[in-house]
């Protein structure tokens, strides 16, 4: 996602506890915990476990919780004596079997990998183990593993964890000073950039997020943090991690920063696998993929950790601009580099997965291949816009730079005439008037490659259009017809009206984080949203158009009165220059869409539960009014609502039969499986019962303890 709804506004409207607010104070570094027996790092451990004891006592496990788990361990240990008769009975059966197989991969870092099996039709999934279960893996395996990866198993705490045993430490106000920072959140990994994924039920380890100094109470949980993951420095360490994961059948989850809104980046009692650190970046005046002729000038490489502020700034110099999106902190070559990826340079040079040219990923059987449109172009493909985390661990992305151009934006702002009695948008004519003018407007704007940002709110609006040109003159030109019916509109309070040239990327985002355009993008929040791709085709008649405009004001009004803030978003961010979709897996109503409408609403630690529920329960059905102007139609993956049932049409269009083949090919056990992503294995898998969705009981993270 790029720009969000104007958090204030928004959450005005949904009811909170009341607080204390606290003052700001300096960033935390990550605190983690290294797993390794070595004899040398003996001292340093200690130093570790301290910590960590101190993060035990307020939190994962309460003695209620103790004995749940000690029970369970119990009847895992009668189940196992009871079934092991059997499993001797079988196991000549089980040797035969495992000879006759002749299914193996060459393995890139070991040489040999474990078969893989493919899912039966009657299981729900292969990887499923979680501690206590006697598939987990022992103190020693956990070890051995370690050592293997170079001490990188690290032990997860909770971000908010210091604050829950101190507000008052130094530790705490590092947290607290930076709740609701981007780039902080995504430094460790211990937190996620929004807050639903960090809960499951009622285990969780919050702050308040507009008061996050205010004291807390409570037991600091991992709620759906993985107990352990892997800090991945190398291809060969996640190659490893995969091994080990698929031996002992072991959910696996990926993440680079966690700026994710279905929870696709973690997975309770899984393996994680963090490819933060995985910071490399190259820049090739020429470049040739591997076993292709062609040739390619101007190409970035990126490792699988690099946010977009860290590409643009090694890039800017260079002269060259990224396809990126707005928001600082997204990581560009996981779900969004996988998934689709749009933002300011859309409609002039397409999606991130348009400027692809080749990747380096770890695959289920842990392999490590480069793959481009000549080695494996059925991968390629797919990866091209079916989504991150769903066909192996990208670890490097190489992707078309284009000449740096000036960025030309007209800006606007202003605050609407308040309403005679109670507002009702729909009959607002204000809110009718100028979407009204917009969507008249659009047409032209997409035809000279001008991307825009378009916020609506109950009494405001922001709207951005961006045009990358070394003609500053041209911006002026197009939008001279909407830039003069905004400035007569009778009743506007204007507070911003202006023309800017940027000479650098670096510096169009510097103005977009002034307040007024920022505060539509906060993390460290909760956040419901929908959305829905909006066809060029219903631009070009008047009744079309109204038709269209119907739809926006009487969604803002279904979230208004049913207090979930009101907001509509429409963003002119895509492809619809580049409508060729024969090379990338991504959603084809990408290609015809001048709008992604974005329905959203917020929440924090403080809004009730019933009131949270509520909340996404309207945001879902605030998107109807789209859906029924376009049946069949669809919206951006990323940018969806993870409630959606009919995800598979919705999220990845008719090109979801040929998705979920490659992935069969390549992933045929399902190790890599994510929510409603391709291959999903849905409501029964027992590793999603943390979604509201899910059939079955809670499960949340069960926290482990160190390994000597």
């Amino acid at each position: 996602m790029d720009f969000k709804m104007d958090f204030k506004s928004l959450l005005s409207a949904v009811p909170q506890h009341s607080s204390k607010s606290g003052e700001t104070k300096p960033l935390l570094n990550e605190k983690f915990v290294q797993l390794d027996t070595s004899m040398d790092t003996r001292k340093g451990t200690a130093d570790v476990n301290e910590k960590v004891e101190r993060w035990r006592i307020v939190s994962p496990c309460s003695n209620e919780d103790r004995k749940q788990i000690t029970n369970r361990k119990w009847l895992s240990l009668w189940l196992f004596l009871l079934v092991l008769c059997g499993t001797i009975f079988f196991a000549s059966f089980t040797f035969y079997s495992a000879c006759i197989h002749t299914t193996h991969t060459s393995h890139a870092s070991s040489g040999t990998t474990k078969p893989q099996t493919p899912v039966s039709e009657d299981v729900v999934s292969n990887y499923t183990c979680t501690p206590f279960q006697s598939c987990w893996p022992s103190v020693g395996q956990w070890s051995a593993f370690n050592q293997s990866i170079g001490g990188n198993l690290k032990l997860t705490v909770p971000w908010a964890a210091p604050c829950y045993s101190s507000m008052g430490s130094i530790e705490c106000q590092h947290v607290t000073s930076n709740y609701m920072n981007g780039m902080s959140r995504t430094a460790q990994y211990g937190s996620m950039e929004f807050l639903d994924w960090e809960t499951c039920g009622q285990s969780n380890c919050f702050l308040n997020s507009f008061a996050p100094t205010s004291p807390v109470s409570g037991i600091c949980s991992l709620g759906r943090l993985s107990s352990y993951y892997v800090e991945a420095h190398s291809a060969n360490d996640i190659s490893k991690a995969l091994d080990f994961a698929r031996e002992h059948g072991i959910r696996v989850s990926i993440k680079n920063t966690g700026h994710d809104y279905f929870g696709r980046s973690n997975s309770p009692n899984s393996l994680a696998i963090w490819t933060h650190h995985m910071k490399d970046a190259k820049y090739h005046k020429t470049f040739q993929p591997k076993n292709c002729k062609a040739k390619y000038e101007n190409v970035g490489e990126i490792g699988a950790g690099i946010q977009a502020k860290e590409a643009w700034e090694y890039f800017e110099p260079l002269g060259m601009l990224v396809t990126v999106g707005a928001v600082s902190s997204v990581g560009i070559a996981g779900g969004f580099g996988q998934g689709g990826g749009h933002g300011p340079l859309g409609p002039t040079w397409g999606l991130m997965v348009d400027n692809a040219i080749e990747f380096d990923v770890a695959t289920a059987d842990g392999r490590l291949r480069t793959v481009n449109e000549c080695t494996d172009p059925d991968l390629f493909w797919a990866m091209r816009g079916g989504g991150g985390g769903t066909y192996g661990v990208l670890t490097s992305y190489r992707f078309q730079l284009h000449p740096a151009v000036p960025l030309n934006v007209y800006s606007f702002q202003a605050h609407f005439p308040p309403p005679a009695g109670d507002l009702d948008i729909t009959k607002s004519e204000v809110h009718r008037d100028i979407v009204t003018a917009l969507a008249r407007n659009q047409t032209l704007f997409a035809e000279h490659g001008i991307a825009g940002y378009n916020f609506f709110l109950p009494d405001h609006m922001v709207s951005l259009q961006i045009l990358p040109s070394s003609d500053t003159k041209a911006i002026k030109q197009i939008t001279a017809q909407w830039h003069d019916f905004l400035t007569s509109y009778p009743g506007l309070n204007i507070t911003e009206n202006t023309y800017h040239r940027f000479p650098k990327f670096s510096d169009w985002h510097k103005f977009s984080e002034t307040p007024s355009i920022a505060r539509n993008g906060p993390v460290g929040i909760g956040l419901a949203e929908s959305g829905r791709f909006i066809p060029k085709k219903l631009f070009t008649e008047p009744r079309d158009i109204d038709q269209v405009v119907d739809a926006v004001v009487t969604a803002m009004q279904f979230s208004y009165v049913n207090k979930s803030g009101g907001s509509a978003q429409l963003y002119a961010t895509g492809p619809l220059n580049h409508p060729d979709n024969s090379k990338t897996g991504v959603n084809p109503a990408w290609r015809d869409a001048m709008w992604e409408v974005i329905m959203g609403g917020i929440w924090t630690s403080n809004t009730p539960l019933n009131v949270r529920e509520q909340i996404q329960s309207t945001i879902t059905d605030s998107i109807n009014p789209f859906k029924r102007l376009t049946p069949g139609g669809g919206c951006y993956l990323n940018e969806g609502d993870w409630t959606e049932e009919d995800w598979q049409q919705t999220f990845f269009g008719s090109n979801y039969d040929k998705l979920l083949s490659v992935k069969k090919k390549y992933d045929p056990t399902g190790l890599f499986n994510c929510w409603k992503c391709v291959g999903w294995t849905g409501y029964e898998d027992p590793m999603y019962s943390c979604y509201v969705q899910s059939r079955k009981t809670l499960n949340p993270t069960i926290p482990l303890d160190l390994v000597d």
